[in-house]
């Protein structure tokens, strides 16, 4: 026991700055003698404070990380500040491009006639009354004319003044030129127009008309001149018939024309009013079989009904609309008839050009 005592006897007489000096070597030898101690529990806030001392990064491997460096951070703004390569000027198209550029495929619609064969369009009212309206205009007007020449100018009475006949010679030409106005006004009134098939239409074959312009022909019939002849049969291109203005218009607006705008019918109304109008004309037919002596007094209204009007128009040519078929001007009638859809058919079939012929006097 005696070493203990003189160590702590020896340690009393050292200076305090030795104390420290030999506690901690002692320190320090205890540390590498002894193990490490488990790790001790933190708390929250010294967790904190240690990830944002030594932040974890994931370290990728250099294949990976590579691309990722070097690739552009947008791609279309790199495309557009990149400068276009300037291209070389592009050769002008042929003639025979244009010409297959402008024979492209029709409307659905045309095609769908086209498949019909033969469709008609339009179907103009008896022009029965216009015509003799016009030619017997035209007879008393020649026959005025040839009367007063024969004898005012070759064969004068005794006793005429001198001026007389000259007098009567202006009139003769007068009459005359009225006289060729009748008769003129009878010739190239359009009859029919019908869409015709370019395959399927004898008569458009042997027009030899160029193949390959379009799937149908507009076939228009035009009436004569003169009575009791044949009408005359032309087939056109659709872009060859130029109409003025749309049809449509023209006519809805002659159809209802003099006629009280009604209220829109119903389905079942109409189905209604359809029946009603076949039950009459059952009636009045039966009415006409048993009383068929007294039916020419009833129907002498019918017959004559035109008189009038046609004579009317024979001088004014009131209704006849001009349109351009070929390069030449034809008549149309608008007043009556019958068209395909109103004419909305044509409309959608033919072209519209509205300068194509001088229309001033048509009605409004």
């Amino acid at each position: 026991m005696a070493p203990p005592f003189k160590m702590a006897s020896f340690s009393r007489g050292l200076p305090p700055q030795w104390h420290l000096l030999i506690l901690r070597q002692t320190q320090q030898a205890s540390c590498r003698c002894t193990p490490s101690p488990l790790p001790q529990s933190r708390f929250f806030t010294t967790s904190l404070r240690l990830l944002k001392k030594s932040p974890r990064t994931k370290t990728l491997p250099p294949s990976t990380t590579k691309p990722l460096l070097s690739k552009p951070s947008p791609a279309l703004p790199a495309k557009q500040a990149q400068p276009t390569k300037p291209q070389p000027p592009s050769k002008p198209p042929s003639i025979s491009a244009l010409l297959a550029s402008t024979r492209t495929a029709p409307s659905s619609y045309a095609n769908m006639i086209a498949e019909k064969g033969r469709t008609l369009l339009y179907e103009s009212p008896s022009h029965l009354w216009f015509r003799i309206g016009c030619f017997a205009s035209g007879t008393f007007c020649v026959s005025y004319s040839v009367y007063h020449y024969w004898t005012i100018q070759l064969h004068p009475p005794d006793g005429l003044a001198w001026w007389i006949p000259h007098a009567y010679g202006v009139i003769c030409l007068a009459m005359a030129a009225m006289a060729t106005y009748f008769v003129m006004g009878t010739g190239r009134i359009i009859k029919t127009i019908s869409a015709v098939s370019s395959t399927s239409s004898s008569l458009v074959k042997a027009s030899a008309k160029p193949s390959g312009q379009g799937p149908l022909y507009i076939e228009v019939t035009t009436q004569r001149m003169f009575p009791f002849l044949k009408p005359k049969k032309k087939v056109f291109m659709p872009s060859e018939v130029e109409l003025p203005f749309r049809m449509a218009g023209m006519f809805e607006y002659n159809k209802r024309l003099g006629v009280v705008s009604e209220e829109p019918l119903s389905v079942a109304e109409q189905v209604r009013k359809q029946r009603a109008e076949i039950e009459a004309a059952k009636k009045e037919r039966e009415y006409t079989m048993n009383h068929l002596l007294t039916a020419p007094f009833r129907d002498a209204k019918k017959v004559f009904k035109g008189v009038w009007p046609g004579i009317v128009r024979s001088f004014s040519r009131e209704g006849f609309t001009k349109i351009s078929i070929g390069g030449q001007t034809y008549k149309l009638d608008t007043t009556g008839g019958w068209a395909l859809d109103d004419g909305r058919a044509m409309d959608r079939l033919l072209p519209i050009r509205p300068l194509s012929v001088d229309n001033s006097t048509r009605p409004l």
